[in-house]
């Protein structure tokens, strides 16, 4: 099963609060072509990969057309499958940021944020975390190019140490795949747990300002494919006042 938001633009995986094509555990995972070269934000969480590999074949995608895999940030359901698509699909190239490419290769459990996570039955106590590896390391502003898509990441810690929102830029509209970083409606997600800071998204975040996003599309709940900037907007204006903003 997938859901298509645009021509080219597939959501392949997506678990419980999502639209639950794939195990309950998974983030939504997004599959864009272009001119026959595709890319993946996020893995999920490796508890079901096939039914992802599934997914995908059904968009008419071929696995050998992904040249890119981008991850937003190392914890359990966005890192979990990583390497199940790493041995897959041994061509395709891993993007994460310095430090979440840390955590990819050697994270603990402590810090990839599990071992509270299991004491609040987020994950099966027996759940493993497969360490994969990151082959590019992304930095601000660098440029991806994917057929005719251009695709930047953006440091923004806060949700995690180093969660990287990637801003793409197709077909003359601009879409920010924000990870757990900035939800619609201006919600964010701070945990307790490791890498998890109120003072890195203010400090951070403000880095989505005036971006003129038109899609904002999260990693978990809904997205929009229009207006998203309002939504970041929000939640940079929750982050100036003295009130805690919402979270999830």
């Amino acid at each position: 099963m997938f859901l298509q938001l645009e021509k080219g633009f597939y959501m392949v995986a997506g678990g419980n609060g999502g639209p639950g094509i794939s195990c309950y555990k998974d983030c939504n995972i997004f599959l864009l072509e272009d001119q026959g070269e595709a890319m993946l934000f996020d893995a999920g969480s490796g508890l079901d990969t096939e039914t992802i590999i599934e997914n995908i074949r059904e968009t008419g995608v071929a696995l050998e057309q992904i040249k890119h895999l981008f991850i937003t940030h190392c914890h359990g359901d966005h890192t979990g499958g990583l390497k199940d698509f790493q041995d897959r699909m041994p061509w395709c190239l891993t993007v994460a940021s310095k430090e979440e490419k840390r955590l990819i290769e050697k994270g603990t459990e402590y810090e990839l944020g599990l071992t509270a996570a299991k004491i609040k039955g987020s994950y099966p106590k027996d759940y493993v975390f497969r360490h994969g590896k990151a082959d590019c390391i992304a930095e601000d502003g660098q440029e991806y190019q994917v057929g005719k898509m251009t695709v930047t990441p953006i440091i923004t810690p806060g949700h995690s140490i180093e969660s990287t929102c990637y801003l793409v830029k197709r077909n003359g509209r601009r879409l920010l795949f924000s990870g757990d970083s900035v939800y619609k409606n201006g919600v964010l997600s701070l945990q307790n747990c490791y890498g998890s800071s109120l003072e890195d998204y203010r400090k951070y975040l403000p880095k989505l300002a005036d971006l003129e996003v038109d899609g904002l599309i999260p990693a978990h709940f809904g997205f929009t494919l229009t207006e998203g900037q309002k939504h970041i907007d929000k939640a940079l204006e929750y982050l100036r006042s003295s009130a805690l903003p919402p979270m999830v």
